[in-house]
């Protein structure tokens, strides 16, 4: 009974809004739910601006997932591999992250040396970052790995290929003696996820939005953001066995993803999470968010594939009917096994991340000193692809601040 009286509010809050009009797939379902109801955790200053742009903030929820096929970049946007980390020094930026989890190589003429500055770094409490050299280990300043990377390495990113100019490492060249005609850049780091960062880096664009009250930036910089922080919020946006690929269960990404919300969410799921709060140090709760995923990532693998074994086979799959056409996938009693397994895993990930977006706007527009956001007039948003997209825009250092491997 009492889930009664919390759908009747949802239906009136949401103004008429239905998730069947909408595809099924934290997938889109999902994306489309959570920015729509994280708009009504904002207070009552920033209704002006978010509740005049709801179907904007709501249909455009999934456009990231869509950028994935077009725009190379993208897909590391949407995860990271936090089992790659388990014994390795977590990077705390972009840069750092290129430092110590990819190689340069430096060519002179027939004569080659890989570079490698040492993951450990970063961890230490040394000023001092270790760099091998072909096997010969040398000593710089952290700080001034982080500005040679920084300002070459993070920019080239963003180019089709690394295009590297030699004279930017004089400082390696002369300590190894080593004056290179030519450098290449192996990227090992982006291929695991950079969500993150990503994350802070919108957050600090998000800022600057509502400092200059430009109210399409902000919404579309918001609408954006809502994705990004709702996939770190997914467990198996949090490993590399992102579809178990590794243990025989393929599948299982869209099974948590969207066969769950998608079967219970709307009849079960309590969305009321009360107002946004102010978050005062952005990387710290998004990483946080992320290795909260990481930890829950080894149960939904392992809940699943024990009730595999216990569940008949025959009744784990079946037809079912949607537009016309039959699809095989999980059946409902099977689904329903999985998730009362799971303890509303599903259901409070959903609802952290709907709190987790409001909370993260709310805390922009904190930042930015609570600007105005009434326009005294109604803002009609035309979407806009992010800046770094079309320009190439280099992630900037905050300081504080996809089969596609998208995971989908």
């Amino acid at each position: 009974m009492k889930r009664i009286p919390v759908l009747l509010c949802m239906i009136v809050l949401m103004l008429g809004y239905s998730a069947v009009s909408y595809d099924r797939d934290w997938g889109f379902f999902g994306h489309r739910t959570i920015n729509r109801l994280a708009v009504f955790t904002l207070p009552d200053e920033m209704f002006p601006l978010f509740k005049t742009n709801i179907d904007f903030i709501t249909d455009h929820a999934v456009d990231p997932d869509k950028r994935r096929y077009a725009f190379r970049l993208e897909a590391s946007r949407h995860f990271m591999d936090m089992d790659m980390y388990k014994s390795r020094c977590f990077p705390a930026t972009m840069t750092e992250g290129f430092a110590s989890y990819g190689i340069l190589k430096f060519y002179r003429g027939t004569d080659s040396l890989l570079i490698h500055v040492m993951d450990s770094t970063w961890c230490s409490s040394s000023d001092l970052a270790t760099v091998d050299a072909g096997g010969k280990y040398y000593y710089f300043p952290k700080a001034q790995i982080r500005h040679i990377y920084g300002f070459n390495i993070s920019p080239a990113y963003y180019n089709e290929k690394y295009v590297i100019n030699p004279d930017s490492f004089r400082v390696f060249a002369q300590a190894f003696q080593f004056k290179p005609d030519r450098v290449e850049y192996t990227d090992n780091f982006t291929i695991h996820g950079i969500v993150p960062y990503y994350v802070a880096h919108l957050f600090d664009k998000l800022v600057t939005a509502f400092i200059v009250r430009d109210p399409e930036k902000i919404i579309n910089i918001a609408t954006n953001l809502g994705h990004y922080i709702a996939d770190a919020h997914v467990p198996l946006h949090a490993c590399s066995n992102y579809n178990g690929q590794k243990t025989d269960q393929y599948g299982i990404h869209a099974f948590w993803e969207s066969r769950i919300p998608e079967l219970f969410a709307d009849e079960q799921y309590d969305y009321l999470v009360g107002k946004s709060h102010y978050i005062p140090d952005i990387n710290s709760y998004i990483r946080n968010v992320i290795q909260r995923s990481a930890q829950l990532s080894d149960s939904v693998l392992t809940i699943e594939r024990v009730l595999k074994r216990k569940y008949p086979a025959d009744k784990q799959l079946c037809y079912e009917e949607r537009s016309g056409k039959y699809i095989w996938t999980q059946c409902r009693d099977f689904a329903a096994s999985y998730q009362d397994a799971m303890q509303g895993m599903v259901e409070s990930r959903m609802r952290e991340s709907i709190s987790g977006v409001g909370s993260v706007w709310y805390s922009a527009w904190v930042k930015a000193g609570k600007p105005d956001l009434d326009f005294s007039k109604d803002i009609k948003v035309q979407w806009m692809v992010d800046s770094t997209v079309i320009k190439g825009e280099q992630i900037r250092e905050s300081g504080g601040s996809g089969e596609g491997r998208g995971h989908e």
